[in-house]
């Protein structure tokens, strides 16, 4: 190999991109498992997104792949939320290394989300675990991430910012928990049952069920010998006949829907609320059992519920990275602004009907020009008349998507309608682009065909007539000669 400067250079970048693949694998190494913030606030009440984050938990060519399952607690700060998460991450660590499911040792310190009590809260925002649990079976894997929702229910604050988000939340989620009093206040009512109307529309039509279920999971529930799933029933006749003596009740009765269970559960023992390292040991043993219960439960009934599209395709870890990346951008928006949770309820199920059409667009563009289409197939369609075509196309996309848009929220509808246009156009031009070079290389290919066999067909003739002439000119010259 001659070393010319072209060939250094060659091979000065190949030396700098193993370089620098070598750097991220070990940063994403070095990286211990730890909550990090996925999505965050910043100086002025706007929702960001952790974009490295992002990457290293959906994006990395380690999981991209996988299919997920994404199990999310929300509730009202210092109810216990975060100490229930931590001993769901425990379970999943039993059975990520095939083990039994369990809590693990009764003196074993408690870690993971922050859980300690205090008067000061965690930063507002949605944490993320950032170890996913790959799973196995029958020689399929899944990645598995645990989330934590600071924020989503504490109203008296910054209320678009929770009710952005619940959507969030909600939105992400397989399997989400909502961490409650043994009474329900008005803002847990009013998150509840904007996860009824949503689990019912989504029931009701086309659009695809990614969020599969929601525990309402009851804390201190007041008889302690009535506990666990099975009691349910006491605690829904409880709910339901104290919101109706409530003349202004707007409730209905929430729980009461298949998407929806309940789990009650005792007090967690005066010694587990003192100054402790949140062992097993300082839990009352009645709580302790029906925790466990619980979360082998949750943990052992994950495989059949993993996200999925309108389909039946399972969704990716890429996927998600990519559709929160786009769901987020969508929420920093000014004209995406909320004032209750009944105006945030439209939003999810507008959100998915601009993405189930989008999906149905881009199949559309793919029968127009599947990769195996034969060269005279497209050689009969010129890129202006394709383009006509895919364009009135994307017209009756957005008319039925601006009939399907709900609520009274003119300029958060005006802003989808904005957003479905903005994207129907990037995918038209995307493939206007590659159905034109794919005509030009038909066009040249069936060209170079037509003119091989004219010239093949051309040869023999030019020859005979070549011959003939040469036959015909001797002929006359024997002649003259004679």
């Amino acid at each position: 190999m001659l070393f010319t400067p072209a060939n250094w250079l060659k091979i000065m970048l190949t030396m700098l991109t193993k370089i620098q693949q070598a750097v991220k694998k070990m940063w994403i190494r070095q990286i211990p498992p730890s909550a990090l913030q996925l999505v965050y606030t910043d100086s002025d009440g706007k929702l960001q997104l952790n974009e490295r984050v992002v990457q290293s938990c959906f994006l990395h060519k380690k999981v991209s792949k996988y299919p997920l399952y994404l199990i999310c607690g929300t509730g009202e700060r210092r109810k216990g939320k975060s100490t229930l998460l931590n001993y769901i991450l425990r379970a999943l660590h039993c059975l990520e290394r095939g083990q039994p499911v369990s809590l693990e040792q009764d003196d074993e310190p408690l870690t993971g989300f922050e859980w300690r009590g205090g008067i000061d809260s965690v930063t507002k925002g949605i944490w993320i675990w950032n170890k996913p649990f790959i799973l196995e079976r029958n020689g399929e894997k899944m990645a598995v991430f645990v989330l934590d929702t600071e924020g989503s229910l504490d109203i008296e604050g910054d209320r678009e910012t929770c009710l952005k988000l619940s959507a969030l939340s909600m939105l992400l989620s397989s399997h989400l928990i909502i961490n409650v009093n043994a009474t329900l206040n008005t803002t847990e009512l009013d998150y509840l049952e904007m996860f009824v109307n949503w689990s019912k529309l989504m029931r009701d039509s086309s659009l695809p069920q990614h969020l599969q279920h929601l525990d309402v999971l009851v804390r201190d529930w007041k008889d302690p010998d009535h506990c666990g799933r099975e009691e349910v029933h006491v605690f829904l006749q409880h709910e339901h006949e104290k919101l109706t003596m409530r003349e202004d009740s707007k409730y209905n009765l929430v729980m009461d829907t298949p998407s929806v269970s309940c789990f009650l559960l005792p007090h967690l023992g005066n010694k587990f609320l003192e100054p402790s390292q949140g062992t097993l040991a300082d839990m009352d043993e009645n709580f302790r059992h029906h925790l466990t219960t619980y979360i082998s439960n949750l943990v052992e009934g994950i495989w059949p519920h993993q996200k999925a599209d309108i389909n039946g395709e399972k969704i990716t870890c890429g996927h998600v990275g990519k559709e929160l990346k786009d769901l987020v951008s969508i929420l920093q928006r000014e004209e995406c602004s909320f004032t209750s949770f009944s105006q945030m309820s439209d939003f999810p199920i507008n959100w998915k009907q601009l993405k189930t059409l989008l999906q149905a667009y881009q199949k559309y563009l793919d029968q127009q020009s599947p990769d195996d289409v034969s060269a005279l197939e497209i050689f009969g369609v010129r890129p202006s008349e394709m383009r006509s075509r895919v364009s009135r196309k994307a017209i009756q996309f957005q008319e039925k998507y601006k009939l399907s848009l709900r609520g009274d929220n003119a300029a958060g509808k005006e802003m989808l309608m904005e957003e479905m246009k903005s994207q129907l156009t990037e995918k038209q031009e995307r493939f206007c682009a590659k159905y034109s070079q794919r005509f030009t290389m038909c066009t040249m290919s069936i060209g170079s065909a037509i003119g091989g066999t004219a010239l093949g067909m051309v040869g023999p003739v030019a020859g005979e007539v070549g011959f003939f002439g040469q036959h015909n000119h001797s002929s006359g010259q024997r002649d003259r000669r004679s």
